[in-house]
């Protein structure tokens, strides 16, 4: 309802022109403008500014209340799209890129390179003289030795061995006797005790070597085939170049004596059986590396043919080929 008319004002005394009331609720439009009583104006200024701060502040509330939806709008897909991504991976890269790596070595990876040597297994009988049967505490070491018994061959010097448990009148053996064209008898097993070395028999084997002559120098086909076995040995126990020693090294004794009377030819020894392990290192890994590229092409083939609706197997093209 709707008042209008003249009005005395409670405070000045003076009448004001009053527009109306609606719903309690003063018309703003002329209300004060009209009326000569400046109490009344300033009371009605007053109550236009709570007005107007009433008004700022829920334009405030509403912009905050606005501004927090918003952020918990993005912290909500944000949470999504974490929730719903693999740990490690990139959004960026999935899509397109496809990274091959090996969950198991290849079945080609060998743990060993060096190839062994050609070797005859004739293990002495276990007896007190030549294969007492006790096992080393360690392997620490590879003893290299000469015979000091001219123009004799390996076999009779395995034979020599295996008669001293009829003898019965010296200690000796050795893990293995290389001959003079190179073959190589296994008389002690790696693991067990040989009496060649004195005190390191406990922890070395020992090779001993045929010569042809007392100068103690080996024949090539020796030389050769010490170089193969000490390598083979070294790389099959993981013993380094400085544990390949020489009998003297250990007592001192004249042996091998041309090793000993000849430095220079016993370090170039030491550097050839690591020079060749590192060749058959080198030659097996060469082999992996053409096989994988062959396996390679022929996949890349295989899927070529494929993808063109070529029924002939890859494997025919390339014997064709």
């Amino acid at each position: 309802m709707m008042e209008c008319g003249l009005r005395k004002c409670s405070l000045s005394g003076e009448y004001i022109n009053y527009y109306g009331r609606i719903s309690g609720l003063v018309l703003r439009a002329g209300s004060a403008a009209d009326c000569k009583c400046p109490i009344y104006r300033m009371a009605w200024a007053y109550r236009y500014m709570q007005r107007e701060n009433r008004r700022r502040k829920s334009r405030h509330t509403l912009i905050t209340i606005i501004l927090l939806e918003l952020i918990l709008a993005v912290g909500g897909l944000s949470y999504l799209v974490l929730k719903n991504k693999q740990p490690g991976e990139d959004p960026f890269l999935t899509e397109d890129t496809v990274i091959e790596y090996f969950t198991e070595a290849p079945e080609t990876e060998v743990e060993f390179f060096v190839p062994k040597p050609d070797i005859s297994e004739q293990l002495l009988s276990i007896n007190e003289w030549s294969r007492p049967g006790k096992k080393i505490r360690s392997l620490d070491y590879i003893v290299i030795h000469y015979l000091g018994n001219p123009k004799t061959t390996a076999q009779e010097n395995h034979d020599y061995f295996e008669s001293l448990k009829e003898l019965q009148n010296v200690s000796m053996s050795a893990n293995y006797v290389i001959g003079l064209e190179g073959e190589i008898i296994h008389c002690v097993p790696d693991d067990e005790v040989a009496y060649a070395s004195n005190r390191a028999n406990s922890y070395s084997i020992s090779i001993e070597n045929c010569h042809p002559d007392d100068t103690g120098r080996f024949t090539q086909a020796t030389y050769d085939s010490l170089v193969k076995l000490a390598a083979y040995l070294s790389e099959q126990y993981g013993l380094g170049r400085d544990q390949i020693i020489r009998h003297y090294d250990v007592t001192e004794k004249d042996c091998p004596k041309y090793f000993v009377e000849h430095e220079d030819a016993w370090e170039r020894f030491r550097d050839q059986v690591m020079a060749y392990r590192e060749e058959c290192r080198s030659e097996v890994m060469e082999e992996i590396e053409l096989e994988r590229s062959r396996e390679t092409e022929f996949t890349q083939l295989e899927e070529f043919l494929a993808e063109n609706g070529v029924e002939e197997n890859a494997d025919d093209i390339g014997a064709e080929g």
